[in-house]
């Protein structure tokens, strides 16, 4: 039975508890404007995740460097063993031991839910299920997710979105610590890290990006902060204005039609042309002069010699060849 269609028609808790209730393998696409989803599964089990949005997409490595797992001069050193052996850099980072298995494993799972998390705000997209596709046939890590336990925390997580936003209404907002707050609180591990990477200029997206922690769980320590009074807000940056791509207009398009009217005009003025004249002798045209069968009469006296074995007369002339 083939699984595709649109958001609109059918939810996606729908579509993913088909999936697992039927133990599918194969990967879910799902398409909505510049954003392409792709979710992989092994008889009903989530496998792996993949989110692009336009041309930005994050590699593995890239995030666990971005997450603060593995360090930077760590990360360049991976990156000149990969150069000098052309080893994959995931296949570097695990067999050298930079990280552990049960580290990459646990990130891989925060990932997946972090894109479930993305499309169930989703209202709208298409989706098409491929049988027996691999998300990722030649990844050393193999995982398998209960879908049913990521669809329950997508939905929860869903909800408490929408009380989330109600506070934080766009990634833009610049927050700022509260320098005496009324409440002294010990933030946790992850609060903590919001706070240190505050300087008054980064805004909720641009942390976002340096936290790694994820959008839903950024924006949560945030909200937690700002509802305990750690936080206050700064300013809002202002976006930046996309510029227009520039029209080209081709004409090429009307030379077919033009070069068309222009033929139809000429004809159509020759036509009429043609017709006025026919109805009305006005110009008179003496193609031929009066002294010309004068001139040339011994011409078509000769002609008549030959035709008839005798000479012509002049008057004879004028009555064949002039009438």
């Amino acid at each position: 039975m083939p699984i595709e269609g649109d958001l609109k028609s059918l939810n996606l808790s729908s579509v993913l508890q088909l999936i697992a209730q039927e133990n599918l393998t194969g990967v879910l696409k799902l398409k909505r404007r510049n954003e392409i989803v792709d979710i992989g599964f092994s008889k009903g089990q989530i496998t792996g995740a993949f989110y692009e949005k336009g041309d930005k997409s994050e590699r593995m490595e890239k995030y666990l460097l971005r997450s603060g797992i593995i360090g930077k001069n760590v990360y360049e050193l991976v990156e000149e063993i990969y150069q000098e052996t052309k080893r994959p850099i995931m296949n570097i980072i695990l067999e050298d031991k930079y990280v552990t298995m049960a580290q990459v494993e646990n990130m891989i799972k925060f990932k997946i839910q972090e894109v479930i998390d993305e499309i169930f705000t989703w209202d709208n997209g298409a989706f098409k299920f491929e049988q027996h596709s691999i998300i990722y046939p030649k990844s050393m890590i193999k995982i398998r997710l209960n879908t049913e336990g990521l669809i329950l925390e997508a939905a929860r997580r869903s909800d408490e979105w929408a009380k989330i936003s109600k506070s934080i209404a766009s990634g833009d907002i610049v927050f700022k610590k509260v320098e005496r707050p009324e409440l002294k609180l010990k933030p946790s591990d992850e609060e903590e890290r919001v706070l240190s990477l505050l300087n008054g200029h980064r805004s909720v997206d641009d942390l976002i990006e340096l936290s790694g922690l994820g959008k839903f769980r950024t924006y949560s320590y945030f909200y937690r902060l700002l509802s305990t009074g750690q936080i206050e807000m700064s300013y809002a940056k202002p976006r930046p204005k996309k510029a227009r791509p520039k029209i080209k207009l081709s004409l090429k398009f009307l030379r077919a039609p033009i070069t068309l009217t222009i033929i139809v005009i000429v004809l159509l003025i020759e036509f009429f042309i043609g017709n006025y004249f026919s109805d009305h002798s006005v110009l008179t045209i003496d193609l031929i002069r009066d002294d010309f069968y004068e001139s040339d009469r011994g011409y078509y006296q000769d002609i008549f010699f030959y035709k008839h074995n005798r000479r012509a007369s002049v008057k004879e002339v004028i009555e064949i060849f002039e009438k």
